[in-house]
């Protein structure tokens, strides 16, 4: 899989409006994009003034294809590059333009904020995702800028590249966890691959007994077993057997996100026997997203908060939307990276399934707190395209006050806000968290991907 995130630098300038601090702050800006980790800079070596210029460059961009242009209005400049550019490569495009010198005298310096109005609408009227960044070189605000517009053409680009396999389908009843795979394929990029749980369940099975001792070796790194209430050791070794088996399904179906049906089938004595959700957190903690109940929009929605934030996210049911703070909560499927620090994670017989306490397994702990983003995405009401919710939060530091795991959340915009909004408009009740403020790049996403935006404010 490709790792190099290639950046097209295109730093335009008008004819004989070229100095020797535009230069500098050429060399600069280029400076700052290859030190870039991950980046690849081509390009860049010189003004581009003229149509001959831009030409040969372009040609040497069609032959390195890059993921991103950025092009810096270091003056006003041609009106035809850009759009030549974006229409040939087909990528995203930068527009950076900088703040406007004192006259000198009297005589306009750069004009670089008119050059990139001029070609926001080209792009626009093209409808070539763009992005503005108006800042200074080696300011903050141009890092930050720059920096945003990379996290989301990364995040668009694996998602034409998702393969999200779906073992089992939704659970019954959760039209909630409904998908239209060619529906996700055709607005936002993934695929959909269909596994059954029988499949899953007979390679659990043939595990050799080396391949049995290092999952359970894995899951046993992540928690231990609750003193009390922890599964016995047949319970302990389906679970890991389990989990063993998804990472096969991953090779086999060439698939890199999961979304699980983990009931009512693996809980059935008859079939499998055990709670299945600890497997889902130590999948997710191990770098195979696992959504819960067959949610595989719930699954796409966890990859992008990962790939947005750098952090592993929580698939999780909203419990509590009143008051001061709102609870998110699963039943004990949390990557135990996301654990309250301080806190130990524990390995135990699920809270609910058969009146509690006879099958597990759960990994129970609460969330560590901090800034975090909710997120739910979503088809329209008719089908026709896609919708995502976005609220911000803080996050509470949280006790193990209800088993599972939760974490408090007070909402920016207030729980009522966020409960009239969510049943108004008929929300799923599976959520993403993602840890950070990830807004501005949701947004950004959502205008690239002609997703429908819904923030609580």
């Amino acid at each position: 899989m490709k790792n190099t995130f290639k950046i097209g630098y295109l730093p335009l300038t008008k004819a004989n409006w070229t100095n020797d601090k535009l230069e500098n702050a050429r060399q600069q800006a280029k400076a700052y994009l290859q030190s870039l980790p991950g980046v690849e800079v081509i390009g860049g070596d010189r003004m581009i003034d003229f149509e001959d210029k831009a030409i040969q460059e372009l040609e040497y961009f069609e032959q390195q294809r890059p993921d991103l242009i950025v092009a810096q209005f270091m003056t006003f400049s041609l009106g035809v590059i850009v759009p030549m550019f974006a229409q040939r490569l087909k990528v995203p495009v930068v527009l950076w333009s900088m703040k406007e010198p004192d006259p000198n005298g009297g005589r306009l310096q750069n004009n670089s904020f008119c050059a990139a109005n001029m070609n926001s609408h080209f792009l626009y009227r093209m409808h070539v995702p763009y992005f503005h960044v108006h800042a200074e070189v080696g300011s903050e605000a141009a890092e930050n800028g720059l920096g945003k517009a990379i996290r989301v053409v990364k995040t668009v680009n694996m998602l034409q590249r998702m393969r999200i396999g779906v073992i089992g389908g939704r659970v019954p009843g959760f039209f909630t966890s409904s998908c239209d795979e060619m529906l996700l394929r055709t607005k936002i990029g993934p695929e959909v691959k269909f596994i059954t749980e029988h499949e899953v369940i007979e390679a659990a099975k043939k595990l050799t007994a080396l391949e049995l001792d290092s999952a359970l070796k894995t899951i046993l790194s992540d928690a231990k077993v609750h003193e009390s209430d922890g599964p016995d050791d047949e319970q302990l070794k389906k679970s890991a057997a389990l989990f063993a088996a998804v990472g096969k399904m991953k090779d086999k179906f060439l698939v890199d996100t999961f979304a699980m049906r983990c009931w009512p089938e693996f809980i059935s004595s008859d079939l499998y026997g055990i709670a299945v959700c600890s497997t889902i957190g130590h999948l997710t903690n191990h770098g195979l997203l696992t959504a819960c109940e067959g949610d595989a929009y719930g699954a796409v929605m966890m990859r992008i908060g990962q790939e947005l934030s750098g952090d592993l996210p929580f698939f999780c049911d909203m419990i509590v939307m009143e008051g001061e703070y709102g609870v998110a909560w699963h039943c004990g499927a949390a990557p135990c990276k996301i654990c309250k620090p301080g806190f130990e994670p524990k390995l135990c017989h699920s809270a609910t399934i058969e009146g509690g306490g006879v099958k597990g397994v759960t990994d129970e702990f609460p969330l560590k707190p901090g800034r975090v983003t909710l997120t739910r995405l979503g088809e329209k009401r008719d089908g026709d395209g896609f919708r995502m919710l976005i609220a911000t939060g803080e996050g509470l530091n949280t006790d193990l006050f209800v088993r599972g795991n939760p974490l408090k959340i007070k909402f920016d915009a207030g729980c009522d806000k966020l409960r009239e909004v969510v049943i108004d408009q008929g929300w799923e009740h599976h959520y993403a968290l993602s840890y950070g403020d990830i807004l501005p790049e949701l947004i950004d996403l959502c205008r690239i991907l002609d997703i429908e935006p819904v923030v609580v404010k």
